[in-house]
């Protein structure tokens, strides 16, 4: 007997492939640049093959692209945001089932956390910006916030990634170490009003708050009004956010500062 297309398990189902959908398509459109040479698209196109096959090899992929004459940061800035954008669009198109395209996007994470693992140890800058990211739990897909964090410990920030965190964990970490800004990625909306809560808490607990910059999915949605205040910069794009720490950052002492740096 064919399932009920509105059936409360398959509207779960759309959700979380929509959800994944524009996570790819979202990461793609914040990190590839206008200009990629035929040679990283070659290479991704590649890449967008390998990582549907079930034997699938993070090294293998590496030494790959490598063999190429493809760099490490090309792969995360370049290859791995194609490669998501190329699964999305051929969810989309039907020319991908969801269990393909969560297995094609497993390996990217794969082949992202053994590239982010396999650098030095990333040194503070001496101006003494260091950042938090964070995922909240229950938000499945950080695909973009892991290849943001690689970006931006690139750049010399100090950075603390936290992925699945707990709001009181957030808290707590913020409570006994300081930061100078705080990025939320959010897949969905519940996710960003989860986001907006911490930050609530966070300003009820500190005297002084961390800049708060809010990005991921959920701005191809687009983020409720009610809470857009509680954010300094909503955005995916890497030289925004960087503008943003570089040029902006203060502690926020009031709503009506945070109203005024507001997008």
């Amino acid at each position: 007997m064919e399932q009920n297309d509105n059936s409360p398990s398959n509207r779960i189902l759309k959700d979380q492939i929509t959800r994944l959908a524009n996570e790819a398509i979202s990461a793609a459109q914040s990190h590839l640049g206008s200009h990629t040479s035929t040679r990283l698209t070659a290479a991704s196109t590649w890449l967008s093959t390998y990582v549907l096959r079930p034997d699938f090899d993070k090294l293998i992929a590496l030494s790959t692209l490598t063999a190429r004459g493809i760099t490490a940061d090309n792969i995360v800035d370049h290859c791995i945001p194609f490669v998501a954008c190329s699964l999305g669009e051929d969810w989309v198109s039907d020319t991908l089932s969801f269990s393909e395209v969560t297995i094609g996007s497993v390996h990217l994470q794969l082949l992202l956390k053994h590239i982010t693992q396999s650098r030095k140890s990333d040194p503070r800058r001496t101006d003494g910006k260091c950042l938090v990211i964070v995922v909240l739990e229950n938000e499945q897909h950080s695909l973009g916030a892991l290849v943001l964090s690689d970006q931006l410990r690139r750049k010399g920030y100090s950075l603390r990634l936290m992925l699945n965190a707990k709001q009181a964990d957030v808290v707590t970490h913020l409570k006994n170490n300081s930061c100078c800004a705080l990025l939320f990625s959010a897949g969905s909306e519940h996710t960003a009003r989860q986001s907006a809560q911490c930050v609530n808490k966070i300003r009820q607990s500190l005297n002084n708050s961390p800049k708060v910059l809010l990005g991921g999915p959920i701005l191809t949605f687009g983020i409720p009004d009610e809470i857009k205040s509680d954010f300094n910069l909503i955005s995916n794009d890497l030289d925004l956010i960087i503008d943003e720490i570089e040029n902006n950052v203060i502690p926020v002492g009031s709503h009506a500062e945070l109203e005024r740096r507001n997008l």
